[in-house]
């Protein structure tokens, strides 16, 4: 038996087979316009895949919007003008991001899709931005409560302790008045510069709100150390014998 006389006669019959097909393919690339590597071209699928992410990510923002509207509606401490303010911020984002869904809703190729991206990413910036905006703001109306409460509270402690004639209570209580003066200055202002920061200034502010956090955090240590030393001032007046009644 002749093996490489059948292997030649195969191969020749595969060939012949296989031909057409070349021919076909060869003829069907040259009709189709090539369309250069550079540009994806996105499937029914993909595009599909996107949308519905891009409309994950902005209702995520819109929750996370309604998170911050009870958070300006429980705050107790927060000014008028300040809560109004907030109010005013969170009622625009969230017409924007309603604006985003919809056009996200109503896209229908990848470009469309980015546009409204930027628009929620860059416009909006509801995460590092308006959420730090409502926590500064909230913030720092409560420090400025608290330092306003101390110093009420040391003008109501100096008799006191001038009467116990404690040293050491005199120095903790011009301790408590110099922390309350300390957290006052790093307070003060924060609230109305935090209302000015906009979406569109990012990230060039963000060193900004990280300083404003920062002092903010410095003047809660403050005034935690004032609470302390009221404490102290008490202990210390509680300690001081009393003279006995004396029956005339």
């Amino acid at each position: 038996m002749n093996i490489y006389r059948k292997t030649t006669a195969t191969l020749a019959l595969l060939a012949a087979a296989i031909s057409p097909m070349f021919a076909l393919s060869a003829q069907a690339q040259a009709q189709t316009p090539s369309t250069p590597s550079s540009v994806p071209i996105a499937t029914p699928v993909t595009f599909s895949q996107d949308q519905v992410q891009l409309e994950h990510a902005i209702l995520a923002r819109q929750v996370q919007l309604a998170y911050l509207g009870v958070d300006v509606a429980d705050a107790a401490n927060l000014t008028s003008s300040d809560r109004a303010a907030l109010v005013t911020i969170l009622t625009n984002e969230a017409s924007a991001l309603a604006t985003d869904a919809s056009n996200a809703a109503a896209a229908t190729t990848e470009a469309q899709l980015q546009t409204v991206r930027q628009a929620m990413i860059g416009d909006e910036r509801v995460y590092l931005v308006v959420s730090y905006q409502v926590n500064l703001v909230v913030n720092a109306d409560n420090d400025s409560v608290t330092e306003a409460g101390y110093t009420s509270l040391v003008s109501e402690l100096t008799p006191l302790v001038s009467e116990l004639g404690s040293t050491q209570a005199t120095k903790v209580l011009a301790d408590v008045t110099s922390q309350v003066s300390a957290a006052t200055t790093l307070t003060s202002g924060i609230s109305a510069d935090a209302l000015g920061l906009s979406p569109s200034g990012y990230p060039g502010n963000a060193s900004e709100i990280k300083t404003w956090d920062f002092q903010l955090s410095q003047a809660q240590h403050d005034l935690n150390v004032a609470k302390a030393d009221v404490k102290l001032i008490e202990k210390i007046a509680l300690g001081v014998p009393k003279l006995p009644h004396l029956h005339v």
